[in-house]
Parts: structure tokens; C-alpha cells; sequence
């Protein structure tokens, strides 16, 4: 059995590795992106530098000492998404923090890093633990996030094992008219970091009618540049061209469309954005759409809430969908 202190010390190691002076890893990145030209070195090793900042001894046994470790480990499938990076890494964590065995199934688009996580694991302590695979055959329980259709196969695919399945999730932001330029200027990274593609990117803004949203966008404009990268420009070009030819009201800043429209599903290179005259409008429509609630960005009243700046750099207790990952691989035990 692989004590749990042994765990943590390789999880820094790995860490330690996060480095730009890492040949293999800045080859993995550097791979990663003429793949998927989503996955842009700039914002992989954002997403590296951030890991690498949790990977450390004080904050993984502060996260894991709530939880038992397990002496039976069960082998738990993880089944990854790919739309930004590094956004499986999380529940790997959680299975090896457990004590359990990992059988990750990694997005086609986003595996070159990945890959070279379980490399650095396979010679390492936990070599026993962590296996690539490409299909999911023996395994206890699975942990799958995917689309809304893949999330319709994984119900009934895994419906006769323990499971934790996600589908399609958006963020929202409430303002209440006393945010600094430095939130709002935040507030651009959590609409537009990784282009706007991950589940906690905000894609709704909420705000009083004592507030004029231009206030906001003239913040927003630091991303400019996203108008410069092909696969954004081409989403950016095609809902403008929609909502010209289906005359529908709207504002351009160039490279984003936002539009008055009290909808979470803001397609991508679009925002949608609302004003409200009392706080029970925005209770309502929290209460309404809670189940495809990610999380919530700004300052609402009566809920946590993340702080400007923070919805892509969560801290290791956010657990996705609002679902205790560790207490469900502590439930495998029972």
C-alpha cells in the first residue's frame, strides 16, 4: 500500500516540474497547441503555473484531511474534457489524494500534457496507480465531464457503477454598482480567459440599471487581441452575421457581441448581460437556473460568491458542479 504522505511528496514533485525550463513539458505544451490551437502556450502555462502554485504540501494535506484515505484502493475511470487546459487534472488529484487507482481517458484535444503527467507519475512512487487507457472496462467507478449528448451516454453507459457524471455548466456575475475599474478589469479575465470556453467562464453579467454597461466593456477591451486568433475570429464573425441578419439589438466591441438578453447560454464571442431594479429579479433567476450554475462571480448578496478575477483559478475545495468529489471516492469504502 502507497502511504498518503508519499502521495503528496510526488504530487510536489510533479509540481516542481511545471517549469519552463522543462524540456519535456515545454515540448508537451508546445505539441499541445499545433493540435488544438485552442490550447495556446500562453494560456497552458497559465494554467501549469497555477497547478503548480496548489501542488504543495500544506495545501494538499489541508485539502485531504477531512477525508479517509483508502486501504482498499478501488480503480476509479476518468474520463477528461478537453476545452481548456488542464481541466481534468483536478480529479486525478482527488482519486490519488483517496488512495484509489486512476484510469484516465484523456480528451483527444487536449493529451499531450497529460500524457506527460503520467509519464512523470509512472516513474515515480505511484507507478502502479496511474494508467492511460483508451477504453474503460474494468474499473469500480467512473468520474466523466463532457457535453450535454455525452452526458447522455454516460448515464446509461455507467448507470450499473458508482458515478459522478457533468454536462454543460455557465458562470454569471452580479455587479451592484460600487465595483472599481480593477474589478471590472478582473472581471474581463474570468468572461475571456481561455477564450471564454470553460464552465466557469462567466458568459452573463447581471447589472443594476444605476449602471450603464459600457461602464464594463471599456474594461473588457484588453482582450482585443482574441479578434487576432483565427478559431475566436471565425465564432466572433458568424453571430455577428446572425444577429445583423435577424436585425437583433446588440453592441460590437470588435471582438465580442454582447447582448441584452436575460439567457445563461451565451453562444462563444457573445455575452449576455441584464439590468435588474430589485435584488429579488436576480434571486429569481439565480433560483431558476441553479442547476446550470457553475458558479457565481462578483458580489450577490446571499450566496458565496467568487471574487473578481478568480472563476479559472479556483481554489482546491471548489469542487465542479458543486459535488464533493473526495466524499464520493470516500464513499467507494462503504
Amino acid at each position: 500500500m502507497i502511504e498518503q504522505s508519499t502521495v503528496i511528496q510526488t504530487l510536489i514533485s510533479l509540481g516542481d516540474s511545471f517549469s519552463k525550463e522543462n524540456e519535456a513539458l515545454n515540448g508537451a505544451v508546445n505539441r499541445s497547441y499545433l493540435e488544438n490551437s485552442w490550447l495556446t502556450k500562453e494560456n497552458y502555462w497559465t494554467a501549469l503555473e497555477e497547478w503548480k502554485e496548489k501542488l504543495n504540501e500544506e495545501a494538499l494535506q489541508n485539502f485531504s484531511s477531512n477525508y479517509t484515505y483508502s486501504i482498499e484502493p478501488r480503480t476509479v475511470g476518468i474520463i477528461m474534457a478537453g476545452n481548456i487546459p488542464m481541466v481534468g487534472f483536478h480529479d486525478l488529484l482527488c482519486v490519488l489524494l483517496s488512495g484509489n487507482k486512476a484510469a484516465i481517458k484523456p480528451s483527444s484535444d487536449d493529451k499531450v500534457v497529460m500524457t506527460y503527467i503520467v509519464n512523470f507519475l509512472s516513474n515515480s512512487p505511484l507507478s502502479d496507480v496511474v494508467t492511460l487507457v483508451e477504453r474503460l472496462d474494468k474499473i469500480d467507478a467512473v468520474i466523466a465531464t463532457g457535453s450535454n449528448n455525452s452526458y447522455r451516454y454516460f448515464e446509461r453507459y455507467f448507470s450499473h457503477i458508482p458515478n459522478v457524471l457533468r454536462k454543460n455548466r455557465k458562470s454569471i456575475a452580479i455587479l451592484d454598482g460600487s465595483e472599481s475599474i480593477q474589478d471590472l478589469d478582473l472581471l474581463a479575465d474570468d468572461v475571456f480567459q481561455y477564450f471564454g470556453l470553460g464552465c466557469r467562464n462567466v458568459s452573463f453579467i447581471y447589472l443594476p440599471k444605476s449602471m450603464n454597461i459600457t461602464t464594463v466593456l471599456d474594461q473588457f477591451m484588453k482582450y482585443k487581441d482574441l479578434a487576432n486568433h483565427n478559431k475566436y475570429a471565425n465564432n466572433y464573425t458568424y453571430h455577428r452575421a446572425l444577429l445583423l441578419m435577424n436585425s437583433e439589438q446588440h453592441l460590437d466591441t470588435g471582438f465580442s457581441l454582447p447582448k441584452e438578453r436575460l439567457d445563461l447560454n451565451a453562444p462563444l464571442a457573445c455575452i449576455h448581460y441584464a439590468y435588474y431594479d430589485d435584488k429579488s429579479e436576480v434571486d429569481d433567476f439565480i433560483k431558476k437556473n441553479e442547476e446550470n450554475l457553475q458558479c457565481i462571480v462578483g458580489n450577490y448578496w446571499t450566496k458565496d460568491t467568487i471574487s473578481f478575477g478568480m472563476a479559472q483559478n479556483p481554489d482546491l475545495q471548489d469542487f465542479a458542479d458543486k459535488v464533493d468529489t473526495m466524499q464520493f471516492l470516500d464513499d467507494l469504502r462503504s
